[in-house]
């Protein structure tokens, strides 16, 4: 009855040294984990453990892409999106455009001109009977300056040798080839003393019609 004593305070010691062995244990473990999330995280890489290559590789990649923006910014945005020699010619289309334009007007107002060459060079007979009118109702005093513009006149008739090449008839008005083919015949047979002469001859005949003397 001695040794059932003994079994069992054995037992009971094994007993309260597991405990006490758990409960360390699981108190370390409780305390790991309670500071597990406080620890600053490791660093991937520190500055130190970079090499200098890898350092010189991204300083010279950073200033390859500043250039590169520099460049885009500097380049016209017409010039950076066309494809090559599409601008140029766009610019040559829009000057070859520019001067078919202007040799339009050119030759528009050489026709303008030369109609309006032909209305003065075209009408000499008819000033020169104007003329006569004038003078006639007036005293022979030509107030208007009639003889002197019909004088000048002939100046107008220069170009009219033949029919200007610069015209196309079949623009032309019924009034406007009637007075070019008067120019040209004017240009052939009036002179600029020939209508001196006839002015003054109106003044002369006008001035015996009403007695007057003559100047």
């Amino acid at each position: 009855m001695s040794e059932r004593p003994k079994s069992a305070g054995l037992v009971v010691r094994l007993l309260i040294a597991v405990a006490v062995l758990g409960l360390v244990f699981g108190g370390g473990v409780l305390v790991g984990w309670a500071t597990r999330e406080r620890r600053p995280p490791a660093m991937e890489k520190s500055a130190a453990s970079i090499p200098d290559a890898e350092v010189k590789r991204e300083l010279a990649a950073c200033r390859r892409a500043v250039k590169a923006r520099a460049r885009a910014t500097a380049i016209p945005p017409a010039t950076a999106t066309a494809p090559p020699g599409e601008t140029d010619d766009a610019g040559v289309e829009k000057a070859a455009a520019k001067v078919e334009a202007l040799q339009k007007e050119v030759e528009e107002c050489r026709v303008r001109e030369t109609l309006s060459n032909a209305y003065v060079c075209g009408t000499i007979t008819d000033h020169s009977n104007l003329l006569f009118v004038l003078t006639y109702s007036a005293s022979c005093v030509d107030e208007a300056g009639v003889g002197e513009f019909l004088v000048n006149s002939v100046e107008k008739c220069t170009n009219f040798d033949d029919f200007s090449a610069h015209l196309d008839e079949d623009e032309l008005t019924q009034e406007e080839k009637f007075r070019v083919a008067q120019s040209e015949q004017n240009r052939a047979l009036r002179t600029r003393d020939d209508l001196i002469r006839n002015v003054q001859e109106t003044f002369r005949r006008c001035r015996k019609r009403f007695g007057l003397s003559p100047e």
